[in-house]
């Protein structure tokens, strides 16, 4: 069960967990109260957030991966999700799960379509390779969820906020990737991908 673009392999990966996922905490979380349906999502979102933890600890010690401290920090999009995604459910703030919604599964999706270059040709059941398509399936399905329970609400009306954010951050993201490039601190720095795929 190797991993290459687009193979039964990856389609059978990117189509099963996220259904999975989303399938096992609907149906158990969609007749619980409000409270409960938190706290399990929270838990999730805990978990999610060790487990990539774990996983960039476990790429670190792999001295077949070519890691490099500052192009591995959790500056990505669906990094900053991971803190973005708890802190959405425990405010209960609007802009913060419509921000999750429009953006949030798009660009999961995005990351799960397209194979990591590190992931090319290695077994799904290898840890990082298994973690990498776990936690973006977790980042893809969260904020439908959402949805689902009837957390959120979209509407065109909370669309602005949202779009403000992602282009600040990605505006951040692109200055601390010029500093590391032109400090030399990670000369292949390419946070929210600014210098292209």
């Amino acid at each position: 069960m190797i991993i290459n673009p687009l193979n039964i392999t990856h389609l059978l990966v990117i189509t099963l967990m996220p259904v999975i996922a989303f399938t096992g905490v609907h149906f158990t979380l969609h007749k619980r109260g409000g409270r409960a349906v938190q706290t399990v999502l929270l838990l999730i979102c805990g978990f999610n957030a060790g487990l990539y933890a774990v996983y960039k600890f476990a790429q670190a010690a792999d001295p077949n991966f070519n890691f490099v401290l500052f192009t591995n920090l959790p500056l990505h999009f669906c990094n900053i999700n991971l803190i973005l995604i708890p802190l959405a459910i425990y405010t209960k703030s609007r802009t913060l799960m419509a921000y999750q919604v429009y953006f949030g599964v798009p660009l999961a999706g995005l990351a799960l379509l397209t194979v990591y270059p590190a992931f090319i040709g290695t077994h799904i059941f290898q840890f990082t390779t298994f973690v990498y398509f776990f936690y973006h399936s977790m980042l893809f399905v969260l904020p439908i969820l959402l949805m689902s329970l009837k957390l959120f609400a979209p509407s065109f009306g909370n669309i602005w906020q949202p779009t403000l954010k992602l282009v600040g951050l990605t505006f951040i993201m692109h200055m601390v990737n010029v500093v590391f490039r032109a400090t030399g601190l990670a000369l292949g720095a390419n946070y929210f991908f600014t210098f292209g795929l």
